[in-house]
């Protein structure tokens, strides 16, 4: 166990030990999860873990459209800017 504080941009460092303990290197993915009034940081489960987009409280989006959604997503991440 660590402290730590979180800085002007929301960011937060992993205190050594704790990388060190859960096995985390530079670079590594991990998940931030807000559970019953704690902060939960974890390594992802699997490669097409994410939160489908929110319908504006209808019910949630079929699995064809959550993965598309989710292939468009990621797919506009690796997208490199447009050059002026």
């Amino acid at each position: 166990m660590g402290t730590s504080k979180i800085y002007t941009k929301g960011q937060v460092t992993i205190p050594r030990a704790v990388r060190e303990a859960a096995g985390l290197a530079i670079g590594d993915p991990v998940i931030v999860e807000a559970r019953e009034g704690e902060v939960v940081v974890r390594r992802p489960r699997g490669v097409l873990e994410f939160d489908p987009p929110e319908r504006g409280g209808r019910d949630p989006l079929p699995w064809p459209d959550a993965l598309r959604a989710a292939r468009a997503e990621r797919t506009g991440r690796r997208t490199p800017p447009a050059k002026r």
